[in-house]
């Protein structure tokens, strides 16, 4: 591949995109119910009940747009696709989001301390009050499942609240409960591990659209003397929901912390690192950098450092970008990856390159070991986060993408033919400009893809592969 170059950043690079706010279809929550229903079928389950709290929502949101807000929440499906949901006394009301008929029990220890309890049913009479009985087979979900036992074998390991599980182990018995979270998240074939509809792309991508903006505008606006606080105010963002705390961090110390919140203390410098990323419901864009006008701002370690470390940090992704395609393994691209930031002193850790839903990270098909086929429908992040610490410099240049065949292009471009045209432009864009070959199956969900600038208090050129 090309070498690594600068170029002068096209008119309007930092402009924010127009797109018109998508609501994901009732017809896509019920789609993905009588998936549900057919998996408990096909693995020969009774039920399938599905946990969720605060943090953990995704699950239970993907199959009924309901989210637990204040409360934990059981939701339970019967093999024949009978649905109830168990919430607490705020989460009542809320249920009626849910698009198709859902059976509503109160369960009062869900609610918050302090607040009434109205019923005195225990749980495991609630279980067997919906035809839960000794001999029923149970699959259940929590959050996340396990590639190794932590105590019993994987299918008896969960990580659901203790009591819930034996709630449903003293109504089924205690053999009769297994995991059933890999079903969801698990790869390939979890049921929310693949975007099966125009209407979800379309989703994606003002998702896409709004988070970019948002990282947009605090690029524009940030300059040497605001603190954290004052840059995160430039984002312009609205009150819908994120899906990971917003990171607006200036300088070594807040850099060096990586997860830490925006403060009012800590003060942007003339030559130090920034981070600035920003969320919506199925879309992380983040940008880390060096936060200087110049070379002349960087103390006398960065610059010896400076070139190479964001050049093969650029370079790895535009190589992700031209190698992610259907049909590439996630080893393959782990290997092209780490050409370029495999020595120990750009700290790679995690994948590079992961799985997205309405949560952050749902699993990721990209390992040094990994022989999974990327395929369509693949909901996708480019993330690489590489972290030197002596001296102290910090690339990342995150952003979502989805991988989509004929059959599922066709349908975006049928359905959502200005959706359709975006994303065309930022594929020739990429290709264009950037010097990037992708692949006509890879969605760029917003113009940020790609595009990274060498100082971020500059923004006057990017990076691009030379022609």
């Amino acid at each position: 591949m090309s070498k690594v170059i600068k170029i002068t950043s096209p008119e309007g690079i930092l402009n924010e995109e127009q797109a018109v706010p998508v609501r994901l279809k009732d017809s896509v929550y019920r789609k993905r119910k009588e998936l549900l229903t057919k998996r408990i079928q096909e693995k020969h389950l009774d039920f399938a009940v599905l946990y969720g709290d605060r943090e953990h929502f995704a699950n239970i949101e993907y199959f009924t747009r309901y989210d637990c807000r204040f409360e934990e929440t059981l939701l339970i499906v019967r093999k024949d696709g009978k649905t109830w949901i168990v919430a607490g006394n705020e989460g009542m009301a809320y249920s009626y989001i849910i698009p198709y008929e859902a059976e509503r029990l109160y369960y009062g220890n869900f609610s918050l301390q302090g607040q009434p309890r109205n019923n005195a049913a225990s749980l495991s009479q609630m279980m067997e009050s919906v035809g839960i009985r000794k001999g029923s087979r149970i699959g259940l979900a929590g959050f996340k499942y396990y590639e190794t036992a932590v105590e019993e074998e994987e299918a008896y390991t969960f990580d659901v609240p203790y009591y819930i599980v034996r709630s449903l182990q003293k109504a089924a018995g205690e053999d009769q409960v297994t995991d059933f979270t890999r079903e969801i998240t698990g790869l390939p074939d979890g049921l929310r591990m693949t975007v099966r509809d125009a209407n979800e792309i379309a989703f994606i991508e003002y998702q896409s659209v709004t988070a970019a903006n948002c990282v947009r505008r605090m690029l524009k606006n940030a300059k040497a003397g605001m603190t954290e606080m004052e840059i995160s105010r430039k984002a312009g963002a609205d009150l819908r929901e994120c899906m990971a705390y917003p990171n607006i961090l200036a300088g070594e110390r807040s850099v060096s912390l990586g997860l830490k919140s925006p403060d009012d203390f800590s003060v942007l410098e003339d030559g130090s690192p920034m981070t600035i990323s920003y969320s919506a419901r199925g879309s992380m864009c983040a940008r880390s950098g060096m936060a200087a006008t110049g070379y002349d701002r960087l103390g006398e370690e960065q610059k010896k450092e400076f070139d190479a470390f964001y050049e093969n940090y650029w370079h790895a992704i535009a190589s992700w970008y031209a190698a992610v395609t259907e049909g590439v393994t996630g080893k393959e691209i782990f290997e092209i990856v780490h050409r370029y930031v495999g020595d120990k002193k750009y700290g790679v850790a995690l994948n590079p390159g992961h799985c997205i839903g309405m949560d952050e990270w749902s699993n990721s098909p990209v390992s040094g070991q990994s022989e999974m086929k990327l395929y369509s429908g693949l909901h996708f992040q480019c993330d690489i986060v590489a972290c030197m610490t002596e001296p102290v410099m910090a690339a990342i240049c995150e952003d979502t993408i989805v991988i989509a065949d004929e059959h599922l292009r066709e349908a975006l471009r049928s359905e959502y033919p200005e959706v359709y045209d975006r994303v065309v432009r930022r594929q020739e864009f990429m290709r264009k400009k950037l010097g990037i070959p992708v692949h006509e199956d890879v969605l760029p969900m917003s113009g940020n893809n790609g595009v990274m600038f060498p100082f971020l208090l500059d923004r006057s050129e990017i990076f691009a592969l030379e022609k």
